[in-house]
C-alpha cells in the first residue's frame, strides 16, 4: 500500500515538472545594453521582456541620456534601428527584444559640450596668453 502511494507520488511530481519546463517561446532572452545608462552590461530578461524593462534592469539612464536617439541592434536580422524612445514612450508603445538585441543610448549633445567647456577655457586662456606674448615683445 506504501509503494501504491509512494508511486502516485511521484508519478504526480514527475508529471508537474514536466508541465512547469517553459517552452522555447517562454525561455528568458539575454539582450545587451551600453552607453549611458546606470550599469551597462548583459541582462536576463523574461521572454516578454522589452525595451523598458531592459533600461530598468541597467539602473535607468543617466541624465547625460539621449532617449530620442537610441540605436536598436536586432541580432536575428542583424540590423540597426534609430529609436525616439521619449515619443515611444509618450504613445505608449512598447518595442520587445529578442535574444541577444543590443541597445545602445548614447551621450547627449549638451552633455558632451558640457564636457568639453573646461578644456575649451583652458585652451583658450594659453591662446589668450601666448597672443598677448607675442604683441608685447
Amino acid at each position: 500500500m506504501r509503494w501504491v502511494i509512494f508511486l502516485g507520488i511521484l508519478t504526480l511530481a514527475i508529471f508537474k515538472f514536466l508541465i512547469a519546463q517553459p517552452t522555447n517561446k517562454e525561455m528568458p532572452i539575454k539582450a545587451h545594453i551600453w552607453g549611458e545608462v546606470k550599469n551597462p552590461g548583459s541582462y536576463y530578461l523574461s521572454y516578454t521582456g522589452d525595451i523598458l524593462e531592459l533600461i530598468s534592469q541597467a539602473g535607468g539612464p543617466t541624465p547625460n541620456a539621449d532617449l530620442s536617439k537610441v540605436t536598436l541592434i536586432v541580432a536575428k536580422e542583424k540590423k540597426r534601428i534609430g529609436l525616439n524612445l521619449n515619443k515611444m514612450i509618450k504613445k505608449g508603445e512598447i518595442l520587445l527584444l529578442s535574444n541577444g538585441d543590443v541597445v545602445i543610448i548614447p551621450r547627449s549633445k549638451l552633455a558632451t559640450l558640457k564636457e568639453a567647456i573646461p578644456f575649451i577655457t583652458t585652451l583658450a586662456v594659453f591662446v589668450n596668453l601666448y597672443l598677448t606674448y607675442i604683441t608685447r615683445r
